[in-house]
């Protein structure tokens, strides 16, 4: 899903001066919007922040639909005001929202429909990791996984490749490149082959300096959050984290036929887990991070069984089909952006995806060249991830009351827009080196 940060805040002066909230109508304010951006304006306001309140977590989707549509909307003849087909189709595109939110967005309560918090936490994590490829390329460009396995190294000690795979959750034939990587550049050493892997003077110095920039990274993710909203934040991620893991266990005794789908009011199942990094979660602004990733680690590792179990499709095919669904036809670039995956790797899964008739291809040949959207049985099939999606984040949120769901999603956002502008930052950085 593509979704921008919504602000915490709320709505800013717009200009009224009648007296009522600017955002009393979703609607006027996104025709204003939308009217702004066809004259090539940049919009008014804060507007993710006038609408949260009303669309709540669907904001970030409706005003793409929006903005996509107004800008592709424009035209070049010198016209000052959009024409009248302008109103019409956006009028149209308004009242397909209206029917989405099934009126939730005239009455929004703490009963409306809850985030597919999978979407959330990948997108969120999908910041933090390309701003920080960006950050730590100027102090020495490495790949994600060698620097976990520096860090790793670093905390640990010297350890096998069998057990930085294991620690890392990553294959071992992953692992050993990333291995040879390192130590071609003298970053890790060993005695034999088969010997543990400990890190060099060079590697102990570029370690130390990377983890110190990790650490004002996370700490910059908590800028405008307080102690206490932090504390309520890792309270909130503990019963995630055990529903996350009742998740993951229910979803392999359906790949075994033992059990069926909990509800979003099952209790979770007396369930031993390991211990997961840092537990009891300690309220630690430079770790900010890590609990996400472990939380969004469970989280994918059920959805990949939940989306085989209900679809015959890996999790990256699966997702790959929910993007294209998402707002089609969308072209290669910007799926393959979205992915955030190398080229290769997303042409084969559409070729497959292709091949068993679940997408298909319009406009110009060549896979760079069209765009996708799904089939009849492809869009079958993305209704059906939707729907699990909703389902498990229910099943997530489920024991959190309305006023704590309220606030975690709060304190979520605020590290989102951080991480939004943090990732801004580095690419303006990147764009300054850039010769």
């Amino acid at each position: 899903m593509h979704i921008q940060p919504v602000p915490p805040g709320g709505a800013k002066e717009t200009g009224n001066t009648d007296g009522t909230e600017p955002s009393a109508d979703w609607r006027a304010v996104l025709r204003r919007h939308a009217e702004s951006l066809w004259r090539g304006r940049r919009g008014e306001g804060d507007v993710a922040a006038m609408l949260v309140a009303h669309l709540g977590p669907l904001t970030n989707d409706v005003l793409r639909i929006v903005e996509d549509y107004s800008r592709g909307a424009r035209s070049d003849d010198g016209a000052t005001d959009p024409p009248p087909s302008f109103a019409t189709r956006l009028d149209l595109i308004l009242n397909g929202i209206k029917a989405t939110l099934g009126g939730a967005a005239d009455h929004p309560s703490a009963e409306a429909p809850p985030h597919v918090i999978q979407s959330d936490l990948w997108q969120l994590l999908r910041k933090v990791r390309e701003s920080a490829e960006l950050a730590y390329a100027r102090e020495q460009y490495l790949i994600e996984l060698d620097r976990r396995i520096l860090f790793l190294l670093q905390d640990r000690g010297p350890l096998v490749p069998a057990g930085i795979s294991s620690a890392v959750g990553v294959d071992k034939a992953q692992v050993s490149r990333s291995v040879k990587r390192l130590l071609e550049l003298r970053l890790v050493e060993r005695e034999q082959i088969r010997s543990p892997l400990r890190l060099t003077r060079d590697g102990e110095r570029l370690g130390k300096r990377l983890m110190r920039m990790a650490e004002l990274r996370n700490r910059e993710l908590t800028i405008d959050i307080t102690d206490k909203e932090l504390s309520d934040f890792y309270d909130t991620i503990e019963i995630l984290l055990d529903r996350a893991v009742a998740l993951y266990e229910q979803e392999r005794k359906l790949a075994q036929g033992t059990t069926s789908f909990p509800s979003a009011e099952s209790g979770v199942p007396d369930l031993e887990r390991d211990p997961l990094p840092g537990e009891r979660l300690a309220i630690d602004r430079s770790r900010i991070i890590a609990p996400l990733m472990t939380l969004s680690s469970y989280f994918s590792r059920s959805g990949s069984l939940a989306f085989k179990r209900l679809t015959g499709l890996s999790s990256f095919e699966a997702f790959v089909l929910s993007e294209i669904g998402l707002d089609p036809p969308i072209d290669w670039a910007t799926l393959v952006s979205a992915l955030a995956r190398d080229h290769s790797q997303a042409g084969r899964t559409i070729n497959s995806l292709m091949a068993r008739g679940l997408i298909v291809r319009e406009g110009k040949l060549g896979r760079r060249h069209g765009r996708f959207l799904p089939s009849p049985e492809g869009g079958r099939l993305h209704a059906v991830i939707h729907e699990a999606g909703r389902q498990r984040s229910a099943f997530l949120l489920a024991p959190l009351v309305a006023k704590q769901r309220t606030q975690f999603l709060a304190t979520f956002d605020k590290v989102r827009r951080n991480a939004t502008a943090q990732l801004e930052r580095e690419r303006a950085f990147a764009e300054i080196d850039r010769p």
